[in-house]
């Protein structure tokens, strides 16, 4: 890769086709191909170790294996998630909500109409800005009703 731009930046510096002023320029050019050259073959692959002590070293050699013992490598506390567990919980009841009685669920009916019937009036006419704020309130009243339709 390094040969490759090296070979595009002479290119640049020197031009085609040759031009007088350029010709000062090719020793230069020379020079940096032959600096990117010697770079390419400089990559090292540097490794980054941690030391028995904790401590992290950069090396150019691959890291030392550490030694393994075989009390080590279990870890008690690894719990694989496809392994089934031992002692299975029976699944909880679900909470049922209580039975609505007549007073709220016709307390519900009623004031949900009246929020349907506000939003198809909204829907259906065009509304000033005062007529907006009007629908406003009177549905923040409306949800609140419903809120405490659910205390019956």
């Amino acid at each position: 890769m390094h040969l490759i731009l090296a070979a595009f930046f002479a290119l640049t510096i020197v031009g085609f086709p040759l031009a007088v002023q350029h010709m000062k320029l090719v020793p230069i050019a020379i020079v940096v191909s032959i600096l990117a050259a010697t770079g390419a073959a400089a990559d090292t692959e540097i490794h980054r170790c941690l030391l028995e002590d904790g401590t992290i070293a950069f090396q150019e050699t691959p890291c030392p294996e550490p030694a393994v013992d075989v009390e080590d490598d279990v870890d008690d506390d690894f719990v694989n998630p496809f392994d089934e567990p031992a002692n299975t919980p029976a699944p909880a009841e679900p909470t049922l909500p209580e039975p609505l009685t007549q007073d709220r669920a016709e307390c519900e009916k009623t004031t949900r109409d009246a929020i349907d019937a506000i939003d198809l009036e909204m829907r259906t006419s065009t509304y000033t800005k005062d007529q907006g704020e009007e629908y406003r309130t009177e549905l923040l009243a409306l949800t609140k009703q419903l809120r405490s339709c659910k205390q019956l």
